[in-house]
């Protein structure tokens, strides 16, 4: 971001970056966890070379992705979200609650996402370190799924990735999201909602669904 040479820096200084936006994202990424063949790394590593030019939002978004994370504007800074949870492994608390008397119109919509939009099959491509980091790729599958929706694949790039196990954490973290995330809502809001950033948990009190 403030590299002068290779970077953004001729448009963005320190002062212009959340540091605090990355103590925790480096503490959830340095911790280090159990691995399938009875070692231990750490839970997101990047070992990769960029080689040719790009464009820079394109290739901080990239880097981002490595920690399951995005990269936005706001108020002259750079912030940074990821999508993850405690260190302890407990899920975040929201940081505010949605309820009908505070939004427009006092409703909420709700809607179901496409069932060809939930994967059955993630195949993650990597870089194998005992093939001369030449592309491979890991396979997940959720049989019970494609049972009952038939086999829908989506192939992804784990970005950076040298471990088979990370590449794996990857491939079901996409297949799990896809299947929780199964409905959206939409509604709107006054300047209530700045309290709530892109990346950031919120929750919603809904009276029309018996206060759930």
């Amino acid at each position: 971001l403030i590299n002068r040479r290779y970077g953004a820096g001729d448009f963005i200084d320190a002062d212009n970056i959340s540091w605090i936006d990355l103590i925790g994202i480096a503490k959830y990424c340095n911790q280090l966890i159990d691995t399938t063949d009875d070692r231990q790394e750490p839970r997101f590593a990047i070992n990769t070379v960029i080689g040719s030019q790009a464009d820079a939002y394109s290739v901080i978004q990239d880097l981002a992705s490595v920690f399951r994370g995005m990269v936005f504007w706001k108020s002259d800074t750079i912030q940074l979200a990821a999508d993850h949870g405690n260190l302890d492994g407990t899920d975040l608390d929201p940081i505010h609650v949605f309820t009908n008397s505070n939004v427009v119109g006092g409703g909420f919509t709700y809607s179901g996402s496409s069932l060809k939009t939930r994967s059955t099959r993630v195949v993650a491509r990597y870089n194998d370190p005992d093939n001369f980091y030449k592309p491979n790729y890991i396979i997940v599958e959720d049989k019970d799924a494609i049972s009952k929706y038939g086999l829908q694949t989506r192939e992804i790039i784990a970005f950076g990735c040298t471990s088979k196990t990370q590449a794996q954490r990857m491939a079901k973290w996409v297949m799990t999201s896809e299947k929780l995330e199964g409905e959206t809502i939409t509604f709107s809001v006054g300047l209530e909602g700045l309290n709530v950033l892109p990346g950031q948990i919120f929750a919603v009190s809904d009276a029309m669904r018996q206060g759930a």
